[in-house]
C-alpha cells in the first residue's frame, strides 16, 4: 500500500477534536516548530548548552544534528532552555475557564500528597513563569494555529489495520492556567482506531484515546460503545482536556488521582492505610494521590469533518526521516525527577530512548491481541479449540489408561504397607492431575457445545469506565470548596503545634482539641462524622494501652494473660457441650 492509500484511510476514519472554551493551544506543524526552535544538550549536573540556535535547523537536519546519540540526552525548546522568563499581558488570551474545585471532591490524605507534591517543585526542575505566556506567542505569531494538524499512520497487522492520529502541541499549560498536576514545553497526544480487515472491506471496531493513566484494556472502547459520539457513524469525537490534551470519551470535568514515579512507595502506603485513617476518603486508596481536574468539556472550538475548520494532515511512518532517527525531547528540559514537567519525546520513542509501546506494537499496547475481532472469525477460532481439547482428551484417556495399568502392575500381590506400594505415590498424583485436567476439558467443551453466542456489554472489558464527575453546586458545593482550601494548612500547623518542643502545655492541648476538632469536621463535610469519632476512639485506646505498657507492662501482659485464659476456657467449654 502506498502513501495515497494510506492518507485516504485516514481521511475516511479522522476524529473529530472537541476543545474547552479557554483553551490556549492547538496541534501545529512540528516543522514550523523545528523552524523556530533550537537544540539544547544538556550534561548531568552542568547548564544546558545550546547546540543550534533558533532559525537554523529544519526536519531533515533534526537527526544528524542530535549527534552519534540521535538526540538522546538532547532537546528542542521555542523559548529557550536556560533563561527564565518575564510574565507577559496576554491582551488576547482565551476567556477564563469557570473551574471546579479539584481539592474538594478528594480527602484529607489525597489533599496532603498534593501539598507535598507542589511542595516538591522547589527541589526539582520546574518550567519557569512565563514560559507558557511566550509559547503562546511563538504559537500565534508562527506556527498558525488556525491551521490544525495531524500527523497520520497507518499499519496493517492481521486482521487489524491500525490508524494512528498524532497531534503535536508546542506547550501544555495544564498547571498554571487549568489547575492540573503539571506543565511542559511541547505535547505529543494520540488517536488511535482499529479497523477490522479479516471480513473483505475493513470496518472500524476499537478506537483508542490516549489518556493520562490508562493502560491495556482501559485505554479503549467499542465502536458501538455509548459513550462514544460518532460524526457521520465514522468520525469519533475526542473532548480533549484543557492544557493537558488528554483525550475523553464524554464531555465534563474528571477528577483523577495520580502518583508520580519517585511517589508510588508513598502514595501506595498511604492507600493503604486511608481505609483506616481516612474514611471519608470515598473509594479509600483509589482516590489517594496527587488529585486533579482535568476540563473536557468540549465547548470551544472544534475540528474535524462536519466542523468549521478541518483538519491538515501528513502521511509519516517508521521511513520518515524526522520521526525515526531523532530520539530527543519536543520541548525544555527541565530535568525535572518526577518526569512531569519535562517535555516529550517524538511520537516513535520515550525519553530515554526507547521505542514506544504504542508505536511498535499498537495491537499489544491496546490489548487486542487477545481480542477477536468479528463473530465469523471468532467462530473458526472456536472450533480450532474445541479440535485441540478434543485432541488432548484422546491424549489424556490414553495416558490414564497406560498409568492405571501400570500401577496395578507394580501393586500387584504387595500389601499396602510395603515400600514398593508406598514409593507409587508420586505416580498416583499424577494420575489425579491427568484426571482433573481431563475433567476441565470436558466441562470446557460442554459449555462451548451447547452455548450459543455471547452477547457481550461494550463495557465488559473495562476494569476502570473513566466518567466525569458530579459538582456539586450550590451552597454546599461553595462551602466544600472553600473547607477544601483552607483545612489542610489548619491541619497541618495543628500537628506541627503539636509535635513542637517549644509549645507550651497548655499550647499543645489547644493543638489538639483543633486537630480532634478539624478532623471531625472533615468527616461532617464527607458524610462520615460516626466513622471518623469511632477510628478517634480507636487512637485514644491505643494510645492509651501504649502509655500504660510504657509505665508498667507487666499490667498489659497479666491482663493479657487473663483474657487469653477466659477465651479458651469458653472455646473448651463450647466443644465438650457439642460433644
Amino acid at each position: 500500500m502506498g502513501t495515497a492509500d494510506d492518507l485516504r484511510l485516514l481521511r475516511d476514519y479522522e476524529p473529530v477534536a472537541k476543545f474547552t472554551e479557554g483553551e490556549y493551544f492547538f496541534p501545529v506543524s512540528v516543522e514550523r516548530y523545528v523552524s523556530r526552535a533550537g537544540l539544547w544538550r544538556a550534561d548531568p549536573g552542568n547548564t544546558p548548552v545550546r547546540i543550534s540556535d533558533p532559525g537554523s535547523l529544519s526536519l531533515g537536519s533534526l537527526a544528524t544534528a542530535g549527534g552519534p546519540q540521535h538526540g538522546v540526552g538532547y532537546s528542542l525548546s521555542g523559548i529557550g532552555a536556560g533563561e527564565k522568563h518575564a510574565h507577559i499581558p496576554l491582551r488576547e488570551r482565551p476567556p477564563h475557564l469557570a473551574r471546579a474545585s479539584r481539592l474538594a471532591s478528594v480527602g484529607l490524605t489525597a489533599r496532603l500528597v498534593d501539598t507535598l507534591n507542589r511542595f516538591s517543585l522547589l527541589f526539582r526542575g520546574s518550567v519557569p513563569g512565563g514560559s507558557a505566556a511566550h509559547s503562546w506567542l511563538l504559537q500565534r505569531d508562527h506556527l498558525e494555529p488556525m491551521r490544525p494538524m495531524y500527523y497520520g499512520r497507518v499499519v496493517r497487522d492481521d486482521p487489524w489495520i491500525v490508524l494512528q492520529y498524532w497531534y503535536f502541541y508546542s506547550f501544555n499549560n495544564w498547571r498554571s492556567a487549568f489547575g492540573g498536576v503539571n506543565e511542559h514545553e511541547g505535547d505529543w497526544e494520540q488517536v488511535t482506531i482499529f479497523l477490522d480487515a479479516a471480513a473483505g472491506a475493513p470496518r472500524p471496531a476499537w478506537v483508542v484515546f490516549s489518556a493520562h493513566d490508562e493502560v491495556g484494556d482501559d485505554l479503549r472502547r467499542r465502536w458501538d460503545d455509548p459513550d462514544l459520539s460518532l460524526v457521520g457513524g465514522r468520525h469519533p469525537v475526542v473532548f480533549v482536556g484543557a492544557g493537558s490534551h488528554s483525550g475523553a470519551y464524554l464531555a465534563g470535568d474528571y477528577l483523577i488521582t495520580v502518583r508520580p514515579p519517585r511517589l508510588r512507595g508513598l502514595v501506595d502506603a498511604l492507600r493503604w492505610s486511608a481505609r483506616l485513617m481516612a474514611p471519608w476518603s470515598g473509594e479509600h486508596q483509589k482516590t489517594v494521590g496527587i488529585p486533579y481536574v482535568d476540563y473536557a468539556r468540549g465547548d470551544g472550538r472544534s475540528v474535524g469533518p462536519g466542523q468549521p475548520e478541518a483538519w491538515h494532515p501528513v502521511v509519516i511512518g517508521d521511513d520518515t526521516p524526522w520521526v525515526r532517527d531523532f530520539r530527543g525531547l519536543w520541548g525544555r528540559d527541565t530535568r525535572d525527577r518526577l518526569g512531569g514537567e519535562r517535555g516529550p519525546a517524538g511520537p516513535r520513542y520515550t525519553r530515554d530512548g526507547s521505542v514506544r509501546a504504542c508505536w511498535a506494537d499498537p495491537v499489544g499496547w491496546a490489548g487486542l491481541a487477545k481480542v477477536v475481532p468479528n463473530p465469523a472469525e471468532e467462530k473458526r477460532y472456536a472450533e480450532i479449540r474445541t479440535q485441540r481439547d478434543r485432541d488432548r482428551i484422546a491424549e489424556l484417556d490414553d495416558e490414564i489408561s497406560a498409568l492405571r495399568h501400570e500401577l496395578a502392575v507394580e501393586a500387584a500381590g504387595l500389601a499396602p504397607a510395603d515400600p514398593e506400594v508406598r514409593a507409587l505415590v508420586g505416580r498416583e498424583q499424577r494420575l489425579l492431575g491427568l484426571r482433573m485436567e481431563r475433567t476441565r476439558l470436558a466441562d470446557e467443551l460442554h459449555r462451548t457445545s451447547t452455548a450459543g453466542p455471547v452477547a457481550q456489554n461494550p463495557h465488559d472489558h473495562l476494569l476502570h469506565r473513566r466518567l466525569p464527575m458530579e459538582p456539586a453546586e450550590g451552597f454546599l458545593g461553595r462551602a466544600q470548596s472553600w473547607w477544601a482550601v483552607l483545612s489542610t494548612p489548619l491541619i497541618l500547623w495543628a500537628i506541627g503545634a503539636l509535635a513542637s518542643p517549644i509549645t507550651q502545655i497548655a499550647g499543645q492541648e489547644t493543638a489538639l482539641v483543633l486537630l480532634l476538632l478539624l478532623l471531625c469536621v472533615e468527616g461532617f463535610v464527607r458524610g462520615k462524622l460516626l466513622a471518623v469519632l469511632l477510628r478517634i476512639l480507636l487512637a485514644c485506646a491505643t494510645l492509651f494501652l501504649l502509655a500504660v505498657l510504657w509505665f508498667d507492662g507487666r499490667y498489659v501482659v497479666t491482663f493479657g494473660f487473663f483474657a487469653a485464659a477466659l477465651l479458651v476456657l469458653l472455646v473448651n467449654i463450647r466443644e465438650s457441650w457439642r460433644r
